[in-house]
């Protein structure tokens, strides 16, 4: 419900415990007249959403944005469905948007077909990656983890860093960039990635705070957070 700190809504934003990066780049992305509530939850993925998510209906929240990406382990589209009924049904007709919906709405609004995967840690986690989004329908060939040995680390990853792994993935048959892991702290450099590599990237905070505004009927451009950002309006 809209309030005073929020008179164009307030959004209910679940993130991971140890995520340093999510609130402040969840506040980059904030348009004037929305206002930001932030709730965490430990890293026991789905089940310790769904035991805090009902905790955070009391700011009277317009959206409720679940900020993981859940199909960097093993799963399914089935298993999200299912997954995402258990949290509707936890918050009721309050609107539901996660970071893994977001990411696909984002990729079909970027026109992408065949995309490249960057993950923060290990390579078994991009092949979750490659697998969930293949079974969305997309070609996903190439996929690689930065190798960021201890979740703390990941939070001080640098523009060249994170370059060297996109490029890792720079084939000339890749049309989108996609990044998943939410402790990667990149929001503020998209821009300047996307203008080294000549292609738009996905990238979760980005797209899951995109995809939220979009849904609630916001249309503000945000500037400075590449291409996906500027779109006003959500793909069919």
């Amino acid at each position: 419900m809209p309030d005073r700190f929020g008179p164009r809504g307030v959004f209910a934003l679940f993130i991971p415990l140890q995520n340093a990066n999510m609130q402040p780049e969840y506040e980059l992305l904030r348009p004037e007249g929305i206002n930001n509530q932030i709730y965490r939850f430990t890293l026991e993925v789905p089940d310790a959403i769904l035991r805090v998510v009902e905790g955070g209906l009391g700011c009277w929240p317009d959206q409720v944005i679940i900020g993981n990406n859940v199909e960097m382990r093993i799963w399914t589209p089935d298993q999200h469905a299912e997954y995402r009924a258990k949290l509707q049904e936890a918050i009721g007709d309050i609107p539901l948007v996660t970071a893994t919906d977001a990411a696909v709405a984002a990729l079909k609004t970027m026109g992408a077909k065949r995309i490249a995967a960057l993950s923060p840690m290990s390579d078994v986690y991009s092949q979750s990656v490659q697998n969930y989004y293949e079974a969305m329908g997309f070609e996903v060939p190439y996929h690689a983890g930065l190798q960021v040995k201890k979740p703390e680390d990941i939070i001080k990853v640098s523009l060249e860093d994170a370059l060297e792994g996109f490029r890792k993935l720079d084939h000339d048959d890749v049309d989108t960039f996609l990044h998943v892991g939410a402790a990667l702290g990149i929001v503020d450099m998209v821009e300047e990635l996307e203008k080294e590599l000549g292609r738009p990237i996905v990238s979760t905070n980005i797209a899951t705070y995109w995809y939220a505004l979009r849904r609630h009927g916001i249309s503000d451009v945000l500037e400075g957070f590449g291409q996906l950002a500027r779109k006003t309006e959500i793909a069919d």
